[in-house]
C-alpha cells in the first residue's frame, strides 16, 4: 500500500503491523507533513464481532485520553477499498524504539534503570486509572513500551476497556501470555491486572527472557531467582506479579509511593519477651544485621541476617564445621516455631529461605528460649511467627 492515499489526506509509507483483518500503517498527513499511525480494520463478511468492539472502543477511548506519553487521537473515516472497506483510526506516531526491541538485541536492564522505567510507566497508570471510568491497557509488554527522546511511551491501546466496579467476569479475553494476570483468562480485568503486565514487563527486562520462561513457584514468577536485585526492589516485584488478587498491589499509586523502600510487611502479632534467666544465647542487633550465638559444650552455632543474606554456621573447638548455610535475604517466606511433643523431642525455631535454618537440634534450646528467639527474630524482620 505504499504510496496509496487514505481519506483524501494520509500517504501510506510502510507497514508497521499486522493480523487478520487488521493492519497498521505508517503514514504522512499531507496538510501538516507530520508522520501519522493509521490502524485499519477491514469490514469483511466474517469479521468477528470482538474486533470490531476492540476497535470502536479503542477509538473511543482515545477520543477521551489527554497525556503526552500515549498516543492522541487524531481522526476516524471510513475507506473504500477495490474489493472491501475498512474502517481507519488515525492517531500520533511516536519515533521510537520499544523495549522489546531492546530484549532482542541482547540488553539485559539494570535493576536502576528497570526502576526508572517503572516509576515512568506507573505514573501513565495513575492517569489511566484515575480516569472516570478507569481505563485499563489490558496489554502491557515491552513491544508496547517505546523509548522516545529520553520518555517512556505506552502506546498500541487496541486491547483496552473501561473498567465498571460492579464488573466481576467479561466475555473477551485479551493479552499476551506470559505477561496476562490470571483473571485475564476468563475475561476480567481490573486496574491491578496492568500491574501484574507491568511486573512480568520488569522481569523480563532484568533477565531478558519472556516471562512464561522463567522459574515459577507453583504458579507463581520466582523472583527470588533474579540475580542482583536487592531484597526490597525483589520483594516489590513479587507483589506486582502475584497471581493472587488478594494479595496484589492494589493501585498504581501504591505501587508508585512504594518502589523505592519495598512492599509494606505486614505488622508482626509477636510481642517482644523478656529474655529467659540463665540463658546463654546473645542476641546482636541495630538496623542493618540480626546475629544470634548459641553456645554448645564444644562450640557454637551462629545465625546472622542482614540486608543481603541468612546465614548458619557451626563452629567446634573454634574451627568451622563445615560451609554456613547461606541464602539471599529476601528469599525468607516464614518464621515457624514447634514444641517439643513426645520425650526426646526438643522445641525449634525454623526459618525457611532457599533452605531450611534450623535452630534448636543441636543444641537443644528450652520452651523459653525458642519462645524468646522467635519473638526477637519476627520482631527485627517485621514478619508473623507461624
Amino acid at each position: 500500500m505504499s504510496g496509496q492515499i487514505l481519506g483524501d489526506r494520509y500517504e501510506v509509507e510502510k507497514q508497521i503491523g499486522k493480523q487478520t483483518g487488521r493492519w497498521t500503517l505508517l503514514a504522512r498527513d499531507l496538510q501538516t507533513q507530520e508522520r501519522v499511525v493509521i490502524k485499519l480494520l477491514f469490514l469483511a463478511d466474517q469479521i468477528d464481532s470482538d474486533d470490531l468492539k476492540l476497535f470502536e472502543r479503542e477509538v473511543e477511548v482515545l477520543k477521551s485520553l489527554s497525556h503526552p506519553l500515549i498516543p492522541r487521537y487524531l481522526g476516524f473515516f471510513e475507506q473504500p477499498l477495490p474489493n472491501d472497506r475498512a474502517l481507519a483510526l488515525i492517531q500520533t506516531y511516536v519515533e521510537g524504539r520499544s523495549l522489546e526491541d531492546c530484549i532482542q538485541q541482547g540488553r539485559i536492564f539494570t535493576e536502576a534503570e528497570t526502576r526508572q522505567l517503572a516509576k515512568a510507566i506507573l505514573s501513565i497508570l495513575v492517569y489511566l486509572h484515575g480516569c472516570q471510568p478507569p481505563v485499563i491497557h489490558r496489554d502491557i509488554k515491552p513491544s508496547n513500551i517505546l523509548l522516545a527522546n529520553r520518555q517512556v511511551h505506552l502506546v498500541d491501546f487496541g486491547s483496552v476497556k473501561t473498567f465498571k466496579g460492579n464488573e466481576t467476569t467479561g466475555f473477551t479475553v485479551v493479552g499476551t501470555y506470559g505477561y496476562m494476570p490470571p483473571e485475564q483468562f476468563s475475561g476480567r480485568a481490573i486496574p491491578a491486572s496492568d500491574l501484574f503486565s507491568l511486573g512480568a514487563t520488569l522481569v523480563a527486562l532484568l533477565t531478558g527472557t519472556h516471562p512464561s520462561s522463567l522459574p515459577r513457584r507453583g504458579v507463581k514468577l520466582d523472583t527470588s531467582r533474579i540475580a542482583n536485585l536487592s531484597p526490597e526492589f525483589s520483594n516489590w516485584l513479587d507483589w506486582l506479579v502475584d497471581p493472587n488478587l488478594d494479595k496484589r498491589v492494589k493501585s498504581a499509586q501504591e505501587a508508585l509511593a512504594t518502589i523505592d523502600q519495598g512492599r509494606p510487611l505486614a505488622p508482626t502479632t509477636t510481642p517482644p519477651l523478656p529474655k529467659p534467666p540463665n540463658t546463654k544465647i546473645t542476641v546482636m542487633k541495630d538496623a542493618r544485621s540480626l546475629e544470634v550465638t548459641i553456645p554448645s559444650t564444644l562450640g557454637q552455632t551462629q545465625l546472622t541476617i542482614d540486608s543481603q543474606q541468612i546465614s548458619l554456621s557451626t563452629r567446634r573447638l573454634g574451627l568451622s564445621a563445615g560451609r554456613p548455610l547461606t541464602s539471599p535475604r529476601h528469599t525468607i517466606k516464614r518464621i515457624e516455631r514447634s514444641k517439643a511433643l513426645k520425650p526426646g523431642d526438643s522445641p525449634q525455631l525454623v526459618i525457611w529461605a532457599e533452605q531450611k535454618y534450623e535452630l534448636g537440634t543441636t543444641p537443644p534450646l528450652t520452651e523459653a528460649e525458642v519462645e524468646w528467639l522467635a519473638s526477637e527474630v519476627a520482631n527485627w524482620l517485621k514478619m508473623p511467627v507461624n
